[in-house]
């Protein structure tokens, strides 16, 4: 089954660097999270002087399961989703997060996911454009009633478009990227795991590419 365009965006916000040091001769021509992540496995053997002189030695630590060294490097990324993502994103509990309130903020204008699986249909999607349009009117008039924003948002769906701030670490993105790209995922999760995979075989090709 193809994946269809929710509309979610993915954008890489920082990566491990390493302080230059010992380490900056081997930094320009490999991204700083390879560099530390093949420096802290390579001195488990007291072997951090050939520290980029085998292509593929973090993948060879990777096959055998030595993975805890790629848990030194870390990636952050801006994902913009709907609630109904963030539910399970957040199940993956090795990682970081910040998240959008809608306890504090406002939701001033209808922002939010449609799947594509309900714009198939002319009858389905109109349907759904009504109840949206239904839950965030309710939403005006409680807040017009004084209500507050943290109590009125009980009528807000899970399609609400969000926006979060998550950290993983390169194992736990590897683990994320496997469970999440399977044809058993939601498949706008699938969507966002896709595109983190695609920024990660471009940060670190090295740690990602059997992905």
């Amino acid at each position: 089954m193809d994946i269809k365009d929710y509309g979610t965006s993915v954008r890489l916000l920082a990566i491990t660097n390493v302080v230059p040091d010992d380490l900056e001769r081997l930094t320009q021509n490999t991204p700083d999270g390879e560099v530390l992540v093949e420096y802290a496995g390579r001195l488990c053997w007291d072997t951090q002087d050939k520290t980029g002189t085998v292509p593929d030695r973090i993948q060879k630590w990777i096959e055998v399961g030595h993975e805890s060294v790629i848990e030194h490097a870390s990636a952050t990324f801006h994902i913009i989703a709907s609630r109904v993502l963030t539910h399970e994103l957040v199940r993956h509990r090795i990682a970081s997060y910040s998240q959008r309130s809608q306890r504090y903020v406002k939701e001033s204008e209808p922002r939010y996911i449609t799947p594509p699986e309900i714009r198939e249909s002319v009858a389905t999607e109109s349907y759904f454009e009504r109840i949206i349009q239904w839950c965030w009117d309710t939403y005006s008039k409680l807040l017009q009633e004084g209500i507050k924003p943290e109590i009125a948002r009980y009528v807000l769906p899970n399609a609400c478009e969000t926006q979060i701030i998550m950290t993983m670490n390169f194992r736990e993105l590897r683990h994320f990227i496997k469970l999440r790209t399977s044809k058993r995922a939601l498949p706008e999760m699938r969507e966002v795991a896709d595109k983190v995979r695609e920024i990660c075989k471009s940060i670190a090709p090295q740690v990602f590419q059997d992905l």
